[in-house]
């Protein structure tokens, strides 16, 4: 009886211990645990997929909104911000969770374009879009200049001097007449100047004054009552009561794209940009409307 127990127990050892059982034991392991490296691998994936359309999804929304809200504002006559600014070209970095997109803005003067400033926004999938850089600075360059009579402001990228505007209804201590000063330049100029008016003006008056050639900018002032009201009484020079163009907001023009084109006829206008050689100045020297006439970038002509 002892014999035969013992007989089935160690046939029962000898089965657990053969090595093909072994074999076919770590086979299904190794089998098992392959599957579900293969399930975690996918789902890995699947999920960082899934994130990374998403995160593509939500950055080119974004993009894609300040873009057309740009576009917007050209196309439908709102005042955009940059006096002077001709186009611009944006070039993207994209990432996993945020965009970069990297933008140059030019200026024309006569049949010369060139860089005026650059632009670096970072687009967050989750957040707010904000501006990480600027070519032109953050602070401005600003020094007394002796010979114009008041505070001249320069860009950082290019150390071009930056127009200012002045507003009609503020008193002022030195109102700066620089355009006979353009005019009187040497002919193989380009030289922008911005003026301000005395009064507001419409789209259609101005277009009669001011006509269309070696125009390339108009300036709005969309400050409110209250806003203006503060600005008068601010202390110190008259440099802090001006308006820096790159700050201004209003619209581009040229002969091709004339005033009655834009939709809000009723805008009023304080000023402009013109630009040209010394020469095609001449004809803004005798207008009655300009109180105040500012040079801003000059460059060759060739």
């Amino acid at each position: 009886m002892n014999d035969k127990k013992n007989s089935k127990q160690t046939s029962e050892i000898d089965f657990l211990s053969d090595s093909l059982f072994q074999r076919s034991i770590k086979k299904a392991r190794w089998k098992q645990f392959g599957l579900y490296t293969l399930i975690s691998i996918v789902t890995v994936i699947g999920c960082i997929v899934i994130i990374h359309l998403g995160t593509q999804y939500l950055i080119t929304k974004k993009i894609q909104e300040d873009n057309l809200q740009h576009q917007a504002n050209v196309r439908g006559g709102e005042p955009v911000k940059g006096a002077g600014y001709t186009n611009r070209s944006t070039r993207y970095h994209y990432n996993i969770f945020s965009a970069v997109g990297e933008t140059i803005y030019y200026k024309r003067i006569g049949n010369r374009q060139f860089v005026w400033d650059t632009e670096t926004k970072k687009y967050p999938a989750i957040g707010k879009v904000e501006v990480i850089d600027r070519g032109s600075g953050v602070t401005e360059i600003n020094q007394m200049d002796k010979e114009a009579k008041r505070v001249v402001r320069y860009n950082q990228l290019n150390n071009e001097r930056i127009i200012d505007f002045y507003y009609s209804n503020i008193n002022y201590t030195f109102l700066p007449q620089e355009l006979e000063i353009a005019a009187g330049l040497d002919e193989n100029k380009l030289i922008e100047v911005a003026i301000s008016f005395y009064e507001p003006m419409t789209l259609s008056d101005l277009g009669e004054v001011l006509g269309y050639k070696n125009v390339d900018w108009l300036w709005v002032n969309t400050k409110t009552k209250k806003q203006m009201e503060k600005i008068e009484g601010m202390q110190g020079s008259d440099s802090v009561k001006v308006v820096n163009g790159d700050n201004a907001y209003g619209f581009g023009v040229s002969e091709e794209y004339p005033y009655s084109d834009f939709q809000m006829q009723n805008t009023l206008i304080s000023g402009a940009v013109i630009s040209g050689t010394p020469k095609e100045l001449e004809r803004f020297l005798n207008l009655n409307i300009i109180r105040s006439s500012v040079i801003g970038a000059t460059i060759d002509k060739y």
